[in-house]
């Protein structure tokens, strides 16, 4: 990210550097997952020997550019956060005491257009600890924002904290159109709980039996999360049900045929520990590019100038969006679960000769990375894109504001 000083901390603006270094980063991902395609023909048609020679040449702009991917995606990342430091989204109240800033119900508790308050947000919106809440803690929260809806105040004797930690546990817990309590596996709070086993399951298994079960099981878990984390009260069951085939189809396909690859080409070995991730991110990128196709083939997605007037739907926008949702969510989310802890594990590998002592030793590895890195990932690119109308339709080019001038940049709601 670009930084820009201010009067009292560096802010982040608008992605630069670490935007780059992830589309080439995620156009490796996407050229690797179509030499693994290429790859599996060849075996289907020819000889061990010629397969090996051709595959081994696919995958010569990994050999010679893989130190520049990764050393451009690492410095991107540790200039972004290296440039930034604590900021609240507002200032202290008059005599505040308790660290948060005034209560509100128009705006979030963190200011959203910063890396620091999208990821302290993230931080408190999987917090896990919500799951223990009764109905009766949940009941209290709900009459407390109802009180300061009614009166726009706090009611007497509640603090500024305790009025965020109710707002906290009704926006996760309750669906904001129904109102009825999510299913509690479901719920973004279970996000950590949940992913650790599945990433275990997917990480350890050794049979295609396995690597199947595995597979079906955390696509299945995700088209749960999609289900209780709808937007709106009803879901189209057709296309939900699609995405979730053709995601349990690809991460399959992915996985068995990766680990058939490397039995026929020996040289390949070297990539067995990464075959989870690319089937994860191949099913995850195709979830998200048929659920939302109607956003980058069809209608587009809505885009409004800086005033906030609505200036029309743009196919181009919505492929913008989608792409930075697949790199995201798809692409950037994975890495900490399912590639820093088996990099980790062969460091430590002759430090840990039992078995049981080595499982536990993943374990923990697996779940630091999912609560430590995981909303590091989802914070990287902000909700609301600025996008340049040179990369959007010729209608968008010619627009200008109110005041007469020429609009040279336009905005969206990326998605989730």
């Amino acid at each position: 990210f670009a930084a820009r000083r201010s009067s009292t901390a560096y802010r982040l603006s608008t992605p630069s550097a670490i935007e780059s270094a992830a589309m080439r980063a995620a156009a490796g991902v996407m050229r690797m997952t179509r030499t693994l395609g290429t790859s599996a023909r060849c075996i289907a048609t020819r000889s061990s020997a010629t397969c090996e020679s051709q595959i081994l040449g696919n995958l010569s702009w990994q050999v010679a550019g893989r130190w520049q991917v990764a050393g451009g995606v690492v410095a991107a990342g540790a200039a972004g956060v290296l440039l930034w430091k604590p900021q609240h989204a507002r200032t202290e109240s008059a005599g505040g005491s308790s660290g948060v800033p005034p209560f509100t119900m128009d705006t979030t508790k963190y200011d959203q257009s910063t890396f620091y308050g999208r990821l302290m947000g993230m931080y408190e919106y999987i917090d896990p600890r919500t799951l223990l809440l009764s109905s009766a803690d949940l009941k209290k929260s709900q009459e407390l924002l109802e009180s300061y809806k009614a009166t726009g105040k706090k009611p007497a004797g509640v603090t500024d904290a305790e009025m965020w930690e109710a707002r906290k546990n009704v926006e996760v817990s309750i669906h904001p159109v129904t109102g009825e309590v999510l299913f509690a596996p479901g719920r973004m709070s279970a996000f950590v709980p949940m992913n650790v086993p599945l990433c275990a399951l997917m990480l350890m298994a050794s049979t295609p039996t396995q690597t199947v079960f595995a597979q079906w099981l955390n696509q299945t878990y995700n088209v749960v999360n999609n289900y209780v984390n709808r937007s709106g009260a009803t879901v189209d069951w057709s296309a939900l049900l699609q995405s979730y085939g053709l995601a349990v189809t690809a991460s399959c396909s992915i996985a068995l045929g990766a680990s058939k690859l490397m039995e026929v080409v020996p040289s390949l070995q070297v990539m067995g520990p990464f075959v989870p991730y690319l089937a994860v991110i191949s099913a995850g990128s195709a979830n998200v590019s048929f659920t939302r196709m109607e956003e980058w083939q069809g209608k587009g997605i809505s885009i409004c100038d800086a005033d906030g007037k609505d200036l029309g739907m743009s196919k181009k926008a919505g492929q913008i969006g989608v792409m930075q949702t697949v790199l995201s969510r798809s692409c950037f989310l994975p890495i900490a679960p399912m590639v820093m802890p088996v990099l980790a594990m062969k460091v430590l590998k002759p430090f840990l000769r039992a078995r049981p002592v080595a499982i536990v030793a993943e374990l923990v590895l697996i779940t630091g990375c999912i609560s430590g890195m995981l909303p590091v990932a989802l914070s990287i690119l902000p909700q609301k894109m600025e996008i340049a109308v040179s990369k959007l339709e010729p209608q968008f080019q010619t627009l200008k504001d109110s005041k007469g001038q020429p609009i040279t940049s336009v905005f969206a709601n990326k998605g989730l």
